[in-house]
């Protein structure tokens, strides 16, 4: 379950263990290689890069993609902060802006907010939204389908097969059938605006495990509008009452399974991190062949993207600039303390950074996860 769901769940479930998946991954339907591109979500997400500038300055690359969040609540300001600063500030780093678009409209989100997307009442909202994302992906010169187009992924509405978000099957008047007919929906109108799959990446975005009742297979909207499947997963090893230590295969592995037996899309793994936190307490080695442990898993499961979430509000899971570290370095005025086997796993062969060549920040097959 991902951080930001625990911090705006009113009531903590009690998550069903799962077994083990000890058998081998799944080959990706997608065939070809291992590779997978970096990325990360870190500090204010586009506001200002300093942050991600350190971080990648520190391991000694650039990450391919930085997670942002955003909702729904239609105000100038957030559309503002978004279209004018977050996402030009993102580009202009480098990095390829992965937009967690989440459909929070206000300070009281209508219990059924997925059926009215869906028939319609947010079309206004919808078609003003995306006019300014093509503005965005059209690049300066305001034309689209020449050298400075600029590009994005789109995550709507994730984990919705967890029971934390007004958005999810098991919550207030949604149903399965109501996530699908909003994403196809909003898919639609996107599609009509001129926003195809070169420039803008639909990711389909599930939590590694089903809290409430309702399985991801019954919430998927169908490769037809589907970009790339994706899991989100975080160990909290033994920081919360209610968790235990979990390896990356653990968390993972089964819902992996059944995503490969669904979607011929690629893999990403858009919210992952580790706690240190063991029954004996903190554990800097244990957390430290997490990561080295997350990576190599990702290798074998033919993931071709995978986004650390280093932050350490819920728990230490950051592992730059954060409470778990092996390490310091030294960036402009302010001392990160930093851990390697993070650095290391980023810097493996099979991990993708941008080129510095490409005006695209990716090419054409990296973007749509065809790694060569």
């Amino acid at each position: 379950m991902s951080w930001r769901a625990r911090q705006r769940a009113l009531v903590v479930a009690v998550l069903l263990l799962v077994l083990p998946f000890t058998a081998a991954p799944a080959r990706s339907a997608t065939g070809g290689s291992s590779s997978f591109l970096v990325g990360v979500y870190y500090g204010n997400q586009g506001w200002a890069m300093d942050q991600v500038r350190a971080l990648e300055a520190w391991q000694g690359r650039r990450n391919a993609v930085v997670n942002l969040f955003t909702n729904w609540d239609g105000s100038a300001k957030t559309k503002s902060n978004l279209f004018n600063q977050q996402l030009p500030n993102i580009w202009a780093n480098g990095n390829v802006p992965l937009i967690t678009w989440e459909p929070f409209t206000a300070k009281n989100t209508p219990a059924d907010i997925e059926r009215r997307i869906a028939s319609g009442s947010y079309d206004t909202y919808v078609a003003d939204w995306g006019a300014r994302l093509k503005r965005f992906l059209d690049g300066p010169d305001a034309v689209p389908g020449t050298a400075d187009d600029r590009r994005a992924y789109l995550r709507l509405g994730h984990e919705m097969n967890g029971n934390w978000y007004p958005w999810g099957a098991a919550v207030g008047a949604n149903s399965p059938a109501d996530f699908i007919a909003m994403w196809r929906r909003v898919h639609a109108a996107f599609d009509a605006a001129g926003l195809g799959p070169s420039r803008l990446g639909w990711i389909w975005s599930v939590n590694h495990e089903d809290v409430g009742g309702f399985k991801a297979e019954a919430l998927f909207p169908g490769d037809d509008v589907v970009d790339w499947v994706a899991v989100d997963g975080y160990n909290w090893g033994a920081s919360q009452s209610w968790s235990s230590w979990r390896p990356p295969f653990e968390v993972f592995g089964d819902m992996v399974g059944r995503l490969r037996v669904i979607s011929q899309r690629p893999l990403a793994l858009t919210e992952t991190a580790t706690s240190s936190t063991t029954a004996s307490g903190a554990d800097l080695a244990a957390k430290s062949q997490w990561v080295t442990d997350l990576f190599g898993y990702a290798v074998t499961a033919e993931a071709r993207m995978v986004v650390w979430l280093n932050d350490d509000k819920e728990t230490d899971w950051a592992v730059f600039g954060g409470s778990g570290a092996d390490g310091t370095f030294r960036y402009g005025r302010s001392t990160y303390r930093t851990l390697s086997a993070y650095k290391a796993g980023v810097n493996r062969p099979e991990a993708v950074s941008p080129a510095s060549s490409d005006p695209r920040i990716l090419t054409d097959a990296q973007f749509t996860g065809v790694l060569p």
